[in-house]
Parts: C-alpha cells; structure tokens; sequence
C-alpha cells in the first residue's frame, strides 16, 4: 500500500472500503473484484472499475491492489487485461484510465502491458499523480 494514497488500512477502514465497492455496484453496476488465485482459493487481492472523479470529472478508472507475496508473477496484468476488456466490451466504455504515482514503476509496467499511454499529470487526493489512458480499439 505504499503507493495507495490512503496508505495501509485498519480493520474499520478496511470494512469502509468494502463499504464503498457495494456503493458503486449500487449505483453504476460495476466496481472493483476480488481477486482470487485459483490453484488454492486464496484471496490475494482485488481489481476492477471505479468511476472517480479526476479534475471534477467522472472518469472510468482501473485499480488493483495485491498481497506483496504474489507480486512479480503477472497477477496483476492479467487480473487488470480482463478487466479492460470487460470495461470495453461489456460496459462499453470508449476509453479507461489509469492513475498512478511517478515512482510506482511496477503499476506503470502493468499499465503499459495493457496499451495504456501517458496522459497528464494531477493531483489526485492530494497527491501527485500520472495519468494513463487507453482508448478503445475501432
């Protein structure tokens, strides 16, 4: 979480977070996943669609978190490519970003497995933050 502008969560602060994923199933039909390995069953994070609002627009935007233990192993780009494509092809969204922090190299290499290409930067929560966006394919 070192890159999460919330940092590491407690229990409550946890539950809040789940809290907000049902919210936004509630009121778009989509939101963030539970990422599950299947050899074990184990959750090991999560990814999805949020709609955030980014320079007070509401924009689709990809996130993902994982356990650092199953870090390095393409988890997260594969998680994140169905996710994009579940973006395009059933929400039918023409372009999806993705916000990350400069020094995040590893969720920028995920970024880039995907197609996305650097926007812009903004402050996002506070911070400093690179913009990444993938239009759909025509």
């Amino acid at each position: 979480m070192e890159f999460s502008p919330t940092g590491i969560l407690s229990v409550s602060q946890t539950q809040a977070k789940i809290v907000s994923f049902m919210i936004s199933y509630k009121a778009f039909g989509f939101g963030k996943w539970a990422v599950i390995l299947k050899e074990s069953n184990q959750l090991i994070g999560y990814c999805g669609i949020a709609i955030e609002q980014i320079e007070n627009v509401n924009e689709p935007e990809i996130g993902y978190r994982l356990d650092p233990e199953f870090w390095g192993k393409g988890l997260a780009s594969e998680a994140a490519l169905a996710t994009i494509k579940y973006g395009f092809e059933q929400l039918k969204f023409p372009y999806i970003l993705g916000i990350v922090e400069r020094a995040n190299t590893a969720s920028i290499r995920v970024l880039g497995k995907l197609g996305m290409r650097h926007e812009r930067r903004t402050i996002f929560h506070g911070v400093e933050m690179d913009i990444y966006r993938l239009n759909i394919a025509t």
